[in-house]
């Protein structure tokens, strides 16, 4: 021991190490160097602001990862950098209530679901149920929970166990461990992580509505590609129909640009696009043309205009024209003219006329028959019987002969509308008088 009184006191290193004071001077700048040291290490709440920075940073890659492994990865590797953990376990629960181990890290060998069996249910349970983080600082000292066997083989240190919460429910859990450091788990990292997991949460719902999206994706552009199919097969089956109506079908722009036309202008010996692009006064009569210009720039849906179009002849073709609009918001945007060929219309009306004349023949042959042919036959009859009672006189003779010669000749014009009309006689037993029938089927 020094006695000089004169000589100063030295700290060794065995009673410090952080510093050492030789003289009044180099303590008080020793004190100013641990000024600046604690100036240059950070406090424990700087710490933990730069630990909810990396939460925050770690959020934003979350929220914008849509790969469901990336994101496993991502919340176990921040989870155990942000509590200085060994290995980590991401454990969800599924539709069916069923726990998950949904990602390891830092296992040895086991899968994911063998990982259950080192870890204690009790604790999860426990964590699900007050959705509260738990911390057990040393797994095998700890007296409140039961721990697995197992996890006192491993010898296993600190646990750490975190709800991930969304909307009050607990939709998994966070669980990390440490196997060589008690104690390792703190209040702090325990709420740092509670909160990380909370976004973590918002996240993986947030990966399954994207699922359900892509689902319901698939779901709509199957729905959407088999109505197009069925809009498609309905346009083929009308554009059939369309085109194998008995009418001209010709569609126009508002420029009257023949725009589309139907295979029944074969009527007329052409094809649709030996018109389709051609204006429609080139298709139409003069006359026809500016009767059916005029009907499309009424604007009104028009029927029966009596037009006429010239066939690859050259020779005219009676038609019937109706025409409506084509609307799009109100709007005309072209029109439709339905051709109506008149040529079997005036044929039928033709036939319709003449059996007109035809039934009238008939009525007045059945009538001349009916009123003339029995007369007749009594006249003959009586003339005959005249005959044998009048003296032989050549001038009564004469004259009985005339009339029976002149009622022969109206029985033979009788016969002959009869051959006309198809008249047939029926018998009807009436005192001998035979009656006329008509066979219109004939």
């Amino acid at each position: 021991m020094n006695d000089n009184p004169s000589e100063k006191r030295k700290i060794s290193a065995s009673d410090s190490d952080i510093f050492s004071i030789s003289s009044e001077e180099s303590f008080f700048n020793n004190i100013a160097e641990i000024e600046d040291l604690r100036n240059v290490v950070p406090t424990h709440e700087e710490t933990a602001n730069k630990k909810l920075q990396e939460v925050l940073s770690v959020t934003e890659k979350l929220m914008t990862t849509y790969n469901r492994e990336e994101i496993f990865e991502l919340i176990i590797s921040k989870s155990i950098r942000l509590t200085g953990a060994e290995r980590g376990y991401l454990i969800l629960i599924n539709k069916a209530n069923e726990l998950e181990v949904s990602y390891t890290l830092n296992m040895e060998s086991e899968t994911p679901q063998d990982s259950l069996k080192e870890i204690s249910s009790t604790v999860i349970n426990k964590v699900i149920e007050d959705k509260e983080v738990i911390i057990i600082k040393d797994a095998l000292k700890d007296q409140e929970y039961e721990v697995k066997r197992s996890i006192i083989n491993l010898r296993l240190k600190s646990i750490m166990c975190v709800p991930m919460i969304k909307e009050n429910v607990v939709i998994g859990i966070i669980y990390v461990e440490n196997r060589t450091i008690p104690g390792i788990f703190n209040t702090e990292s325990g709420e740092i992580l509670k909160f990380f997991g909370n976004q973590c949460a918002v996240a993986l719902e947030n990966l399954d509505l994207l699922d359900e999206n892509k689902k319901y994706a698939l779901t709509l552009e199957k729905q959407v590609e088999e109505r197009t199919m069925e809009l498609e097969f309905e346009k083929s089956f009308i554009e059939k129909i369309i085109d194998n109506v008995g009418e001209i079908l010709i569609t126009v722009n508002q420029d009257l640009i023949i725009e589309k036309s139907n295979s029944a202008l074969d009527l007329l010996g052409i094809k649709p696009q030996d018109i389709v692009g051609g204006k429609l006064n080139e298709f139409y009569e003069d006359d026809s043309y500016k009767k059916i210009e005029g009907a499309i720039l009424s604007r009104k849906n028009t029927a029966n205009i009596s037009c006429y179009a010239r066939n690859k002849d050259g020779n005219k073709v009676h038609f019937s024209a109706t025409i409506t609009h084509i609307l799009e918001n109100d709007n005309i945007i072209g029109s439709i003219i339905i051709n109506k060929d008149m040529t079997e219309v005036e044929k039928y009306e033709k036939e319709r006329l003449a059996k007109n004349a035809l039934e009238s023949i008939t009525k007045a042959a059945v009538t001349a028959n009916d009123q003339i042919n029995t007369p007749l036959g009594v006249i003959i009859g009586r003339a005959t019987i005249l005959s044998s009672f009048l003296p032989k006189n050549e001038k009564f003779q004469k004259n009985l002969e005339i009339i029976k010669e002149q009622s022969y000749r109206i029985k033979e014009t009788l016969n002959e509308m009869k051959e006309i009309t198809n008249i047939k006689e029926k018998d009807y037993m009436i005192d001998g008088i035979k009656m006329i029938d008509l066979d219109l089927e004939k």
